[in-house]
């Protein structure tokens, strides 16, 4: 009885902890440590890491310090997801951690150390003939300037998207090379061929990526799953775009200009 109560007082104390002062503590690493050392059920951790502000480091050193300190698998990547949801603000100090469903119009992006949510642009479709007229057409997806706004600091990337559940995740999403044009803009070939029409932005323009479903699905939206994107190798110098293909979900407030999303950003 006695160890219930206490459970209960924590959860209260974490879950009023916004409502208090600005001098309230976020919870970190060795709060956790604390927790598991007093043998506290991993489900009453996880609740308490949900409802509550937070200040983890989880860098490879302190995984492992965690991991040796006996906290399971489960409470580490619950602190894992929810310090890739904590954007830098402007100063370069990270907001408190963003709590509900991660919305399917968004794409945090993780670039060295740092997670931001991304915006997308929905692009200009250019048609061109090819020889002369004759023998077929080609369709490109065109986005405006040759530079995007968003500059990586990283070579490799991690992006965390919401997939709809019934939808392979690689066919979701593609992570394309943009070619930069004479005239001002980027563009990547979407559809065409000679004699013969085929969809999809061609192979020579696709980024090679992996993906991975997270294991705390707590923050996906009903009918979707969030996974971890990453590039398979370091990306060359360039302009790039992680294009999702939500023109095919059919979602009631959610996606609605029925176009495809376009999250563009550069490697300098």
């Amino acid at each position: 009885m006695v160890r219930l109560l206490c459970i209960l007082f924590l959860l209260f104390a974490f879950a009023a902890a916004p409502a208090r002062s600005q001098d309230s503590k976020p919870l970190t690493n060795q709060d956790i440590i604390g927790l598991v050392r007093s043998n506290m059920a991993d489900g009453t951790i996880l609740t308490v890491i949900r409802s509550g502000q937070t200040a983890f480091n989880t860098s490879a050193s302190e995984l492992i310090r965690l991991r040796q300190a006996g906290v399971s698998d489960a409470i580490i990547s619950a602190m894992v997801e929810t310090t890739a949801y904590r954007a830098p603000t402007p100063a370069g100090r990270a907001t408190p951690a963003l709590h509900g469903a991660l919305n399917p119009e968004e794409v945090i992006l993780s670039d060295a150390g740092q997670q931001e949510p991304m915006r997308y642009l929905t692009p200009q479709m250019r048609m061109a003939a090819r020889a002369m007229g004759f023998g077929g057409f080609a369709q490109y997806a065109v986005l405006g300037g040759t530079r995007a706004t968003l500059r990586l600091r990283s070579r490799q990337p991690e992006f965390l998207l919401a997939v709809p559940s019934n939808a392979q995740a690689e066919s979701y999403f593609t992570l394309a090379n943009f070619a930069v044009r004479n005239n001002g803009t980027r563009e990547v070939l979407v559809g065409g061929g000679y004699m013969s029409y085929s969809s999809g932005i061609h192979r020579d323009r696709v980024v090679a990526t992996t993906s991975a479903r997270l294991p705390d699905q707590s923050r996906a939206p009903p009918g979707y799953t969030i996974y971890r994107i990453a590039v398979a190798n370091p990306l060359a110098a360039g302009e790039y775009a992680l294009v999702l293909y939500n023109s095919q979900v059919r979602v009631a407030g959610f996606f609605a200009n029925g176009l495809d999303s376009y999250f563009d950003f550069g490697v300098d």
